[in-house]
C-alpha cells in the first residue's frame, strides 16, 4: 500500500473518531504521519482525491459537507474513479487509466482502491 493510501485510511479513521475534525485537518495529520517529505505532504492529486470523496459523501460514516469550492479536473476525476471502482470492483489501475484517459503517478487511484477494499467507499446518498 502506498503512503497516500495509508494516509487516506488514517484520515478516514480520524474523521470517524473525531467528528469535529474537518477533512483537511484529518488529511494533513494523516499524511504527516506517513511521510516526512514536505513536497509529498503538499501533493495536490492525493489531497484533492481524499477531500472530494469526503466532501461529496463517498466515505462511509462521513457526512457529506459540500464545502470544497473546487470543481476542476481533479475533483471530477476523483468522482469518476470512485464510481468506476464502486460499479466495477475488480477494475485494474490500467483499466482506470483507459477509462479516465489519465495515468496516475501520485497515488490517487491507490487511495480510492484502498478505501474500497476496506469497505469504506460508498455511492453518495
Amino acid at each position: 500500500m502506498n503512503k497516500y493510501a495509508s494516509a487516506a485510511l488514517k484520515a478516514h479513521h480520524y474523521l470517524v473518531v473525531s467528528k469535529s475534525m474537518p477533512p483537511r485537518e484529518a488529511w494533513a495529520t494523516a499524511v504527516a504521519e506517513v511521510t516526512e517529505s514536505e513536497s509529498a505532504r503538499k501533493k495536490g492529486c492525493p489531497k484533492i482525491t481524499f477531500l472530494t470523496l469526503a466532501d461529496c459523501g463517498y466515505l462511509k460514516n462521513i457526512e457529506a459537507r459540500h464545502e470544497e469550492k473546487r470543481r476542476g479536473k481533479l475533483h471530477q476525476r476523483a468522482i469518476l474513479v470512485a464510481n468506476l471502482i464502486l460499479d466495477f470492483p475488480a477494475i485494474s489501475k490500467a483499466e482506470l487509466a483507459d477509462k479516465t484517459c489519465y495515468r496516475d503517478r501520485q497515488g490517487s487511484y491507490d487511495i480510492v482502491i484502498a478505501l474500497a477494499q476496506k469497505g469504506l467507499l460508498q455511492h453518495p446518498k
